[in-house]
């Protein structure tokens, strides 16, 4: 069968500890809770879009050690295509080191290991995998060319490429203008645009210039003061679910991934915003990244509930 998603990104290990107050230079912090946690922005899109009900194949690269072993294992459990997925023996799976505060907010480093070694040429060989699906969803967890790879077969084949321009950084308007749909935070969008985000307004200026550059439709995520959803057509606003925050690691990833299921699905942008604005917010409620992505009946329970309130 034929996935109606390829995400082509990066598999990490999350290695994440809970503490008081983040260490300044040269402090030793004792921290509490620790675990361990799938995640990577691309497979924890994958993985978002999948438990939504998308049929998900991703494309990448671990280590031949126990974590790429494990998330292997966690992406099959919940029905994504591994087959395009390669293990290398030249370096180890990646690895993300996360410090959680008791807001909920994360600082992350991560080690990329083996997503580096995913090249243009891994991807040309996926070529038919990305014709015959109805979305590329691709981040920037990996080497910047084979994204572009990735993107270019898409268009090729008119296929419908959605960004999550994340970790930030400078784009070309070449490679923007080959972007369908646009999913950044305030930080992202300022780096490509230049414009300083901190409202709806200044989310519709940021969005306009993202479609001056060539991009279809921006999702601009602005966190607790929603959504700013902005293409050639319309501009409207989504506001944010009011919930208890414990963990906003892959909260953006999980809005990616509602986005991609729902567009494959069938809603429009519209739909989809206010879909993967629920989404997040329930997946910051919980620990973790892939393990606080809700499945579609939980997703849908939890937007009941919440037009009830």
């Amino acid at each position: 069968m034929n996935a109606q998603i390829v995400v082509v990104g990066s598999l990490n290990m999350d290695m994440v500890v809970s503490l008081n107050h983040r260490p300044d230079r040269g402090e030793t912090v004792l921290g509490s809770d620790f675990f361990m946690n799938a995640g990577g922005k691309g497979a924890n899109q994958a993985v978002a879009a999948s438990k939504l009900g998308a049929s998900v194949a991703m494309i990448g690269k671990v280590g031949s050690d126990l974590f790429g072993d494990q998330l292997l294992a966690n992406l099959e459990q919940v029905g994504v295509d591994c087959r395009a997925i390669e293990k290398v023996s030249e370096d180890a799976t990646g690895v993300a080191f996360v410090t959680l505060d008791p807001e909920g907010d994360n600082s992350i480093v991560v080690a990329p290991g083996a997503n580096l070694r995913l090249t243009p040429e891994d991807v040309r060989r996926r070529e038919e995998l990305i014709k015959q699906s109805k979305l590329l969803m691709v981040q920037l967890e990996v080497p910047l060319e084979t994204v572009k790879e990735a993107i270019t077969i898409a268009r090729r084949h008119k296929v419908p490429v959605l960004l999550d321009p994340a970790p930030a950084q400078t784009l070309s308007e070449d490679l923007l203008s080959l972007v369908d749909y646009i999913v950044p935070n305030e930080t992202e969008i300022k780096q490509l645009t230049g414009i300083h985000v901190f409202d709806q307004v200044t989310a519709k200026l940021a969005a306009v210039e993202l479609l001056r550059k060539g991009v279809s439709t921006v999702f601009a995520k602005l966190g607790e003061k929603g959504i700013v959803v902005v293409n050639a057509n319309r501009t409207f606003f989504v506001e944010s679910y009011e919930v208890k925050a414990v963990d906003s690691t892959a909260a953006g990833d999980a809005f990616a991934g509602a986005v991609g299921a729902a567009l494959v699905s069938g809603k429009d942008i519209w739909a989809a915003a206010k879909f993967a604005s629920a989404i997040g917010a329930l997946t910051v409620t919980r620990k973790g990244a892939q393990a606080s992505m809700p499945s579609l009946e939980e997703a849908e329970q939890f937007i009941k509930q919440e037009a009830h309130n």
